[in-house]
């Protein structure tokens, strides 16, 4: 079996392309998917907790690229958007409560909420500035980096960071 991505993710970008392009959108991104991802979430079989297929989510973010004529910027746009939605309730009160350092220093735990390949490293995070690696991502190509990026940003973005 190879590298999987979390079944909330999936769900997520779905429904930030609707927040961001509306409904049709989403309707268009799942005509262009393959099928067995679009049956997933047409019959319901798209479980959050339950882990699919890299090139499943890889197949969905061209699908949303491609459906919504967008380029590289807007993959960033749908991981701010995926880390807004997500990160509710409890998350949002840590992310105020916690100095951006601190919930910076988070995001490892949050990757692997995500995905069960690589791995997130802080290496420093101090008044504006932050280090980050990640090694051993295995599937991941330019879209879901450049989501992984949005995210980035929206994660210190929530946690308080100023010129980002």
């Amino acid at each position: 079996m190879g590298p999987r991505v979390k079944g909330v993710s999936f769900k997520s970008v779905l429904r930030a392309l609707e927040v961001l392009r509306g409904p049709q959108a989403a309707q268009a991104c799942t005509s262009a998917m393959p099928t067995d991802v679009a049956d997933a979430f047409h019959y319901g079989t798209m479980l959050a907790s339950s882990w699919y297929p890299i090139e499943w989510y890889r197949a969905l973010l061209e699908a949303v690229q491609t459906s919504a004529c967008e380029g590289d910027y807007f993959m960033c746009k749908i991981g701010q958007q995926c880390l807004r939605q997500d990160m509710t309730g409890v998350y949002r009160a840590v992310f105020h409560l916690l100095s951006p350092q601190a919930v910076i220093r988070l995001s490892p735990r949050l990757f692997s909420n995500y995905y069960d390949t690589g791995k997130c490293t802080i290496l420093e995070a101090k008044t504006g500035f932050a280090h980050a690696s990640w090694v051993g991502c295995s599937g991941f190509d330019r879209r879901m980096w450049l989501e992984v990026f949005g995210a980035c940003e929206m994660v210190m973005e929530l946690a308080g960071a100023k010129h980002i």
